[in-house]
């Protein structure tokens, strides 16, 4: 079931264009650890703003890993996503900063983890807001820092949410 669930998500994500790139993910918060994998499309849309920054649109899908940091009976669940991410950057030689956002769906393989965070559904929503820096000759490879949260937005009580900081480590084909 587990694997049905990944590999949709991984298509989605590559069906409007291919894929584009992989990032591993490691963040941490509320005691507990989550460990990523990510794959990007292209570009859906760019935008020029000015003639210093463009602004992009593209979708990722990522499989995690969710590890309690508390002795639990529930120390670990996974985590299946699709999200759009925008993604500001000034394109330029050398070292490119970008800032990014975004808000998708989630789907967890259970709903608790470690002692005193249970979730009330399996679908849950999640956003982040993050900023990095890609280089290389091409600006293919990018280290960047997110705020990240994942909760069922209020659809059902309880709703305790998780919220972390995480390194992405990026590589574009």
């Amino acid at each position: 079931m587990r694997s049905l669930v990944a590999a949709a998500l991984l298509s989605l994500a590559a069906s409007a264009h291919a894929l584009d790139g992989v990032s591993l993910v490691y963040g941490e918060g509320n005691h507990v650890g989550v460990y990523a994998v990510e794959v990007r499309s292209g570009d859906w849309r760019r935008w020029q703003l000015g003639e210093s920054w463009r602004l992009s649109a593209y979708g990722v899908g990522s499989v995690a890993y969710w590890r309690a940091r508390e002795e639990s009976a529930h120390k670990e669940l996974w985590d299946f996503a699709i999200a759009p991410v925008l993604r500001l950057e000034r394109p330029r030689e050398g070292v490119v900063p970008y800032f990014e956002a975004s808000l998708g769906g989630h789907l967890l393989s259970k709903r608790q983890i470690n002692g005193n965070r249970e979730f009330s559904t399996a679908f849950q929503f999640g956003e982040f807001v993050g900023a990095g820096l890609l280089f290389g000759p091409r600006q293919d490879v990018g280290l960047g820092l997110r705020l990240q949260h994942v909760s069922n937005g209020g659809i059902k009580n309880p709703n305790p949410g998780l919220t972390f900081v995480s390194i992405a480590l990026q590589y574009r084909f």
